[in-house]
């Protein structure tokens, strides 16, 4: 096993746990553990892909009715793509200990966590609140409206958005973008199976993101590419995805914090 840990891996403080390194094509490993999770639990596996993939088509449709709440409602997807996965994050725990894949015990320890879980989601909460009012105040400048319309959106794209806003506009969801990636790569896996509070998960998230951003970014890179699959495919790709990438970040954490 390529598992060892590295002296910047020290904690920060004392009790935290330490971070392991990895080397750069390890995502790879973690996706292909996620498919062997998956293949034993493939119904279990595929009901919260099924979950996910409804929670997609339901953003899309109030996307197209209500195009001023866009990015609210597709930043509300991203936030609610980690906590369906936490189920998943149960099971592959289930099966690491040799219990049986149990909803209810999902459930069960998910309201056992609810406290640290909580505050979590109001952390991403303030950072997505962030995102959608500044969102909303660089459309308000360039199209002189507070609601701005799907072609709006579409205008960004093809040339008609002012250059110096697109940019800033890119750049700072692609900075709050890593900001959430680095924050809760590992913390929801984390929480879920040490109950540890918000500020430790969000600090050894970060310290196995700065020790392995090679790594971290590959696996970036990984969850990108497979969720654009699961896009071009109108989202029924997501039903076998979504799971894959949520067992794969399971092994990733379990790879990656002693």
């Amino acid at each position: 096993m390529r598992s060892q840990t590295i002296r910047s891996s020290r904690p920060l403080f004392d009790g935290a746990p330490s971070v392991h390194h990895i080397e750069i094509d390890e995502p790879l490993d973690w996706l292909k553990q996620g498919v062997a999770t998956f293949a034993r639990a493939p119904g279990h596996s595929m009901l919260y892909g099924a979950l996910f993939a409804l929670a997609c088509w339901g953003s899309i449709g109030l996307t197209r009715s209500m195009p001023w709440f866009a990015l609210a409602f597709l930043t509300g997807l991203m936030l609610l793509g980690p906590f369906l996965a936490a189920g998943l994050y149960v099971a592959a725990r289930q099966q690491e200990s040799g219990q049986s894949v149990s909803i209810r015990d999902s459930l069960s320890l998910l309201w056992i966590r609810r406290t640290n879980l909580s505050l979590f989601v109001l952390f991403l909460g303030l950072i997505a609140a962030a995102w959608v009012r500044l969102s909303a105040l660089l459309f308000a400048i360039q199209f002189d409206a507070l609601s701005p319309s799907v072609d709006s959106y579409l205008g960004m794209f093809s040339g008609h958005f002012d250059p110096l806003i697109a940019a800033f506009f890119l750049g700072i969801g692609l900075l709050l973008a890593i900001t959430v990636f680095a924050t809760s790569a590992l913390a929801i896996p984390m929480i879920l199976d040490r109950d540890v509070g918000p500020v430790t998960a969000i600090n050894t998230s970060l310290r196995a993101f700065a020790i392995n951003w090679p790594g971290m970014l590959v696996w970036a890179a990984s969850i990108v590419t497979l969720s654009g699959i699961g896009i071009l495919t109108g989202f029924i790709g997501m039903i076998a995805l979504f799971p894959l990438l949520g067992y794969a970040t399971w092994h990733s954490y379990r790879r990656m914090v002693a």
